[in-house]
C-alpha cells in the first residue's frame, strides 16, 4: 500500500481488534447484512436461506424466517418505516418479497 499515509496502516504492535458484542443466532454462514430503522434494526441472511431480524438495542432477534432454500445473497428495505423487506437468493435466480414484521 505504497502511498497511503501511515496513520491507515496497522501497526503489528496493536494487538487485533475485538468485538463488543457477538449476535448468535445463525447456524450457517452469513452472507448479508442491512442496517434498518436508523440503525436500531439489522437484517442478517444465511447460506440456508434464513434471515433474523435483530434488535439492536437488547441484541436480540424479533424475527426469525426461512426466506428460500437457497443461500440468501441480498437483502434490502423500503417504505416510510422501512416495514417492507425484499430477500434475493441466486440459485433459483428467484427475489422473494417479505413483510414479516
Amino acid at each position: 500500500m505504497s502511498g497511503a499515509p501511515s496513520s491507515l496502516l496497522q501497526s503489528s504492535t496493536l494487538p487485533p481488534a475485538q468485538p463488543d458484542y457477538v449476535l448468535r443466532g445463525h447456524t450457517a454462514q452469513i452472507h448479508c447484512v442491512h442496517f434498518l430503522r436508523q440503525n436500531l434494526r439489522l437484517l442478517t441472511g444465511d447460506a440456508d436461506g434464513w434471515v433474523i431480524l435483530w434488535n439492536l438495542a437488547i441484541k436480540r432477534p424479533v424475527a426469525v424466517w426461512k426466506a428460500h432454500g437457497g443461500s440468501v445473497l441480498g437483502l434490502g428495505s423500503w417504505g416510510v418505516g422501512e416495514e417492507n423487506i425484499i430477500t434475493f437468493v441466486h440459485q433459483s435466480g428467484k427475489s422473494r418479497l417479505s413483510n414479516e414484521y
